[in-house]
């Protein structure tokens, strides 16, 4: 018993210790505004940029980089969210089903019904929460000076 304890305290007392890091995720622009990657930060050094996208890492060399966007796209919180209140609305449209009541729906048609609204809703929430997002962008245009800027600031940013 007095093991268990003392290794319950000894994790809590490790973990104290350790340096927290921030998920950082990018969208990486080339020099004519194209996207060439994107992803969680991996590290990010004097020359390059590290990032992996599910399995995919990539190495992208400053000299690439046009800017770097902060943070998922719009689309992507308004696809979650609609994705998100499609499927909820499914549930509470299969749920509600009574063929025999007032408005005599079946699950198929109270799944499809209410998963259309609940979309829209979604879709709705998440153009509302673009005004929350606070994306921001860098300009980099493969220039060292505001790399190592940028580089800074990514660094001041994942620990803390």
């Amino acid at each position: 018993m007095s093991l268990a304890i003392a290794l319950i305290f000894s994790i809590a007392t490790n973990a104290q210790n350790e340096e927290k890091k921030h998920d950082i995720y990018l969208r990486v622009y080339n020099l004519i505004g194209k996207k060439i990657n994107k992803g969680s930060l991996i590290f990010i050094n004097d020359s390059l940029l590290g990032l992996k996208d599910g399995s995919k890492q990539a190495n992208i060399s400053l000299r690439e980089i046009g800017f770097i966007k902060t943070k998922r796209s719009v689309g992507n919180n308004m696809l979650i969210s609609a994705a998100s209140g499609a499927a909820l609305g499914a549930i509470i449209g299969v749920s509600t089903a009574d063929p025999d009541s007032f408005l005599g729906y079946s699950a198929g048609e109270g799944a499809l019904g209410f998963g259309a609204i609940g979309a829209l809703g979604g879709a709705a929430i998440g153009g509302i929460s673009i005004a929350f997002k606070n994306s921001e962008t860098y300009i980099i245009e493969g220039d060292l000076v505001k790399w190592k800027i940028f580089k800074e600031m990514i660094e001041k940013t994942r620990l803390h």
